[in-house]
């Protein structure tokens, strides 16, 4: 086993882009699927709190730089005008960008959602070296 403890179950031969890449791929998918089917109501202060909690808690992950995290509000239905007046989010609702620092490696990754598509689309937007 290497002394390396980050690296200690990878194989030798993986580029740092190789391994940047799998990590941001967990960020992603961590991400939107925490927040996919989480009760939300059109309150801003609700939002606000869902969005500052999920990029705190993405935050924690290895080699994560940054997350910020939008869940748009214009498609948000259910005020709780009734105790049943509520949404949930899906994919549509999410649009997400996590920056990640891997050794030489930096990404940047989003979520957003493709009408094109019909899908909430995981991206690679930039994939960098650092000098």
């Amino acid at each position: 086993m290497s002394n390396n403890k980050h690296n200690a179950y990878f194989p030798p031969d993986l580029s740092d882009g190789e391994r940047a890449s799998f990590e941001i791929g967990i960020k992603l998918g961590a991400l939107y699927h925490i927040l996919c089917g989480m009760p939300i109501s059109s309150n801003s202060s609700v939002i606000d709190s869902i969005e500052k909690g999920i990029e705190a808690s993405i935050s924690c992950q290895p080699y994560v730089k940054f997350v910020k995290v939008n869940i748009n509000r214009k498609q948000i239905q259910g005020d709780k005008s009734s105790e049943f007046e509520y949404d949930e989010i899906t994919g549509k609702h999410i649009q997400a960008k996590v920056v990640l620092d891997f050794r030489s490696v930096e990404i940047i990754a989003k979520i957003e959602w493709i009408e094109e598509l019909k899908y909430p689309l995981m991206f690679i937007e930039k994939i960098s070296k650092k000098i």
